[in-house]
């Protein structure tokens, strides 16, 4: 599988920078241990498999972001999740040039 870079630019798809950005959201929130990892590495393979399902012939990565989200929510890692579309927005501020203007901190709450 290829995906769409931002840039237009098409490259193979790698799992692994999806679990390794997981983890270092994670890792902003928690100490990470054996079963934190096998448990991110599960979000990561159902991050793949939801990819895989959507049969686009290229995702892009806003695309992949969004089931990375959506995956971490859906597994009640809602805190991981706030820290990693914070990442993600804040990056996206940098890229448009408002790096110093605008700093993102998101907080969730969970309804029932």
């Amino acid at each position: 599988m290829q995906v769409t870079k931002r840039s237009g630019q098409v490259v193979d798809f790698n799992p692994d920078k999806i679990y390794q950005a997981i983890i270092k959201a994670a890792q902003t929130v928690y100490v990470i241990d054996d079963t934190w990892r096998d448990n991110l590495a599960n979000v990561t393979k159902k991050v793949v498999i939801d990819l895989q399902d959507a049969q686009v012939e290229r995702p892009t990565i806003s695309m992949v972001q969004s089931c990375v989200e959506n995956r971490l929510m859906d597994a009640g890692y809602i805190n991981i999740a706030e820290h990693y579309i914070s990442y993600r927005l804040q990056r996206d501020l940098e890229r448009n040039g408002y790096a110093d203007k605008i700093i993102v901190h998101l907080r969730f709450e969970q309804t029932k």
